[in-house]
């Protein structure tokens, strides 16, 4: 592995006073996370390429909750899972690292964040990258920046440099649903003048759509096309679009953002005490077969988590990964409620809540999901009293 200088952020807005409470739903660890982004490589058609801590899933929680949840963080890492903590702990991160056998990296305060990845994720990652560029580049093709950009569902304190890098840029890349629905929600529009190239999104080949952005910037790179802005929904790392993006006779510059899920966790349910997702969260993706993962697996990891408490945002759930939910739900000691989200951010959302006293209610909700990709919320709630607050 070798540790290049870290990846340029385009992102530089006043940071938070040192004394704020970390949200860990808004972009602090995502704007950590390009900081340290380049700290882990694995070589790919002879560069390094950077695996990122915040892509395929991971575990956050905040710094001052590791004495109480150090068992769950060790478990996490030992299952492959990144955990990131936030806020002062560079002794605890450090002796959980060596225990674990995973990569620490760390940023320095203000925004002290801390990322422990597992090698095991590190090997996965590298091989699902290496799949996702098996074809040697062109060796002759000019130089391209591309400017990758973490949009929607809204703007984190980036908006200026969104704005910058779309007025640098001669063309766009995204998707049709980037473009139509959440650029305009973000509140931004495509300067005069710039081409707009739309990248189809086949939730049936997911690799597919990973080459079609790269396809896309290779074409434009042959045509000499020098400045792209390159649209990613929510965080560009999280996201697994840069995975396919190869590095040849290119530079590339990150504005980042929030996960569309991780967001709408934390706007769902902000007016809820306790916060359901105010100490920490783990982030996890259906489709399993595409991370290398079984339905038990991730049946086993779900259920490790929220057996231990730990609030769970779930992202492009199928109708068999929801199966999943509700049996790791069924089996935690300590009633959840279940929040199912359709295109969250969009006119056409639509949200669903169930508490796991009604097992009836949870399967009525899940059923809902059915032929769509759904994200499901579970958290902590004995009683009951949150879901009846968010209906």
């Amino acid at each position: 592995m070798t540790e290049p200088p870290p990846s340029r952020s385009l992102a530089t807005e006043a940071r938070p006073p040192a004394d704020t409470a970390p949200d860990l739903t808004g972009i602090t660890v995502f704007r950590a996370g390009v900081r340290i982004r380049d700290r882990i490589t694995v070589p790919v058609h002879g560069r390094p390429y950077p695996v990122s801590p915040v892509s395929a899933g991971f575990v956050v929680l905040r710094a001052d909750r590791l004495a109480t949840d150090h068992r769950l963080a060790a478990d996490a890492l030992r299952l492959g899972r990144p955990v990131v903590l936030v806020g002062p702990a560079t002794g605890p991160a450090a002796a959980l690292a060596r225990a674990t056998d995973s990569h620490w990296s760390s940023t320095a305060p203000p925004e002290e964040v801390h990322f422990l990845t597992p090698r095991g994720f590190v090997a996965d990652r590298a091989a699902a990258i290496r799949r996702r560029q098996a074809e040697r580049p062109e060796a002759d093709l000019p130089p391209q920046r591309v400017a990758a950009l973490g949009v929607g569902p809204r703007p984190y304190g980036t908006t200026a440099a969104l704005r910058t890098a779309l007025d640098r840029a001669r063309a766009v890349v995204g998707t049709d649903w980037t473009f139509d629905t959440t650029l305009p929600a973000a509140g931004l529009r495509l300067p005069t003048g710039v081409s707009r190239h739309v990248v189809p999104y086949d939730i049936t080949d997911y690799d597919r759509t990973i080459r079609g952005f790269d396809t896309a910037l290779t074409a434009l790179q042959r045509a000499g096309v020098d400045e792209v802005a390159l649209l990613i929904e929510g965080n560009p790392d999280t996201l697994d679009v840069l995975d396919g993006v190869g590095l040849t006779h290119r530079t590339l510059d990150l504005v980042p953002g929030v996960p569309v899920a991780v967001a709408a966790a934390g706007e769902v349910t902000a007016r809820l005490r306790p916060q359901p997702f105010g100490s920490g969260l783990a982030y996890l993706s259906g489709l399993p077969g595409r991370h290398g993962q079984s339905q038990r697996q991730l049946l086993a990891e779900l259920s490790r988590y929220l057996a231990g408490g730990l609030s769970c945002v779930l992202v492009e759930m199928t109708l068999s990964d929801l199966a999943s939910a509700v049996e790791a739900v069924r089996r935690a000691p300590v009633p959840k409620t279940v929040v199912v989200l359709a295109d969250y951010s969009s006119p056409s959302a639509r949200i669903r809540v169930a508490h796991a006293r009604s097992p009836e209610d949870v399967r009525a909700v899940i059923a809902r999901g059915r032929g769509v990709l759904s994200t499901v919320l579970v958290f902590d709630d004995p009683a009951g009293d949150l879901a009846r607050a968010l209906r």
